[in-house]
C-alpha cells in the first residue's frame, strides 16, 4: 500500500550551514503528528519543503507517489493546506471572506458555492468564530485571528494539512480546542503535521511524534508508547531540553 506522503533523503543547507540531513518518512492519512525540536533544528524548514514552499537540495517528497514538484499551485491547493508561523495581520477583509479563501482552490472562477459557504461555515464553528463572522480581521485579537486562520485550512478540506505552531496566541482553552479538532480532522481521513513546543499537548492528541535535533531526524515514534519513565526522560531531554514538573507529575515542560 502507498503512503500519502513519503519524504526520501531530504537535504537543505542554508550558506554555510546545514539545516536538514537525509530526512526520511512516510505518513499516511489519519495520522496526527507532531514534529517537535529546539530552535534552528528544521521544523520550519521542512514544514515548508512539505508544503511545495521551497525546494530541497537533495533528495524528493512524494505525494500520492507523485513528485510534489509535479504538481501544479492549484493540483497543491486542493490537496494541500498550510499555516505558517507569522502571517500578515492587518488585511483588509472580513473574517468570512477570510475563511473563504481556503476554498479558492475548488472555486468556479472568483465565485463561491453554496458548497463552499457551506464548508467555510463548518470550519468557523469548530474553531469558534462563527459569531464574528461580519467583523473585519484586522480588528480581531492575536487569539481570534488565529482561530480564523485555522478554520481558513480547514475550510480547505485537504488531504494534507501543515501548521507552525497551530497554538500560537491562544489561551489555555482554545490550545485545548484547536489540538483537539486536529485530532478529529485526522480521525477524518487527513494527515495533520503541527509544529509545537507543548509536550503536554502533543502527547495528549496526537498519534505520533517526530524529533528533528541538528537536521537529523532523532526519534519517530508513536505517542502510545512514550511512557512517560526516567530513561525516557533521560533521552528526550537533551533533544527537547525540558525541565521536570514537580515530583510525582509525569508530564514534562518545553523550556
Amino acid at each position: 500500500m502507498s503512503s500519502l506522503l513519503s519524504v526520501s533523503n531530504v537535504s537543505l543547507e542554508y550558506p554555510g550551514r546545514p539545516v536538514l540531513d537525509s530526512i526520511t518518512l512516510s505518513a499516511e492519512g489519519g495520522e496526527f503528528i507532531v514534529l517537535m525540536g529546539v530552535n534552528g533544528a528544521g521544523k520550519t524548514t521542512l514544514l515548508d519543503i512539505l508544503a511545495g514552499l521551497r525546494a530541497p537540495d537533495a533528495g524528493e517528497v512524494l505525494l500520492r507517489e507523485r513528485p510534489l514538484r509535479a504538481w501544479t499551485v492549484r493540483e497543491r491547493s486542493r490537496r494541500i493546506s498550510h499555516l505558517p508561523q507569522a502571517t500578515h495581520q492587518d488585511l483588509p477583509f472580513a473574517v468570512e471572506q477570510m475563511v473563504l479563501m481556503g476554498r479558492y482552490a475548488h472555486a468556479d472562477r472568483w465565485f463561491e458555492s453554496d458548497e463552499d459557504r457551506s464548508y467555510a461555515e463548518d470550519a468557523m464553528r469548530r474553531m469558534d468564530c462563527l459569531q464574528f463572522r461580519e467583523r473585519p480581521f484586522s480588528s480581531l485579537s492575536g487569539g481570534e485571528k488565529q482561530r480564523v486562520l485555522l478554520a481558513a485550512c480547514i475550510a480547505q478540506c485537504p488531504e494534507l494539512m501543515l501548521f507552525d505552531e497551530p497554538a500560537t496566541y491562544l489561551d489555555v482553552h482554545q490550545q485545548l480546542q484547536c489540538f483537539t479538532t486536529l485530532a478529529e480532522l485526522a480521525r477524518e481521513g487527513a494527515l495533520c503535521i503541527a509544529i509545537t513546543h507543548d509536550l503536554n499537548l502533543a502527547l495528549t492528541h496526537c498519534t505520533r511524534v517526530l524529533i528533528l535535533h541538528q537536521g537529523k531526524l532523532a526519534a519517530d515514534f508513536a505517542s502510545s508508547e512514550a511512557a512517560m519513565t526516567s530513561e525516557w526522560l533521560n533521552w528526550l531531554s537533551p533533544h527537547l531540553r525540558m525541565t521536570h514538573t514537580p515530583e510525582g507529575n509525569p508530564w514534562v515542560l518545553y523550556r
